[in-house]
């Protein structure tokens, strides 16, 4: 039983890189043959954390019906988990990362719309610096 529902998913990175400024893949992640989609995404330590004014990354998740044209994924089809900030979500941002405390941290979130493809933006603020970012 176990394995007939382990076989319905499958993993794929999306991005994995050191960022020093905003990171915005051109494609998404294909969702065909899947109604939901769990979004993990480790941001290492933010080289310039402790300047004035606060450095940040946002990262927001966005959808897609053709992999081209992504729009941010409305707020009702993104469910956080324990440990994204505040846990709510706004425009498809589901984790800010704009304090000392904040990075080396793992943000997840799960979508549940209907578009075929996600991404995740990653934005940078007030210059983060060389910054670790995974997102699969």
């Amino acid at each position: 039983m176990l394995k007939d529902k382990l076989s319905h998913s499958k993993n794929e990175l999306h991005w994995c890189k050191t960022v020093t400024a905003t990171e915005a893949p051109s494609t998404g992640v294909d969702l065909k043959g899947f109604t939901s989609a769990t979004i993990i995404a480790a941001i290492g330590a933010m080289t310039n954390a402790a300047n004035s004014p606060v450095p940040s990354w946002t990262l927001t998740l966005q959808e897609s019906d053709d992999n081209s044209s992504f729009s941010n994924v409305a707020d009702a089809d993104v469910l956080c988990t324990y440990g994204n900030n505040d846990g709510s979500v706004t425009a498809g941002v589901f984790a800010t990362c704009d304090a000392a405390d904040e990075d080396n941290a793992i943000y997840t979130c799960a979508y549940i719309g209907s578009k075929r493809y996600i991404k995740v933006n990653a934005t940078a603020a007030d210059t983060p610096g060389a910054t670790p970012i995974s997102v699969v």
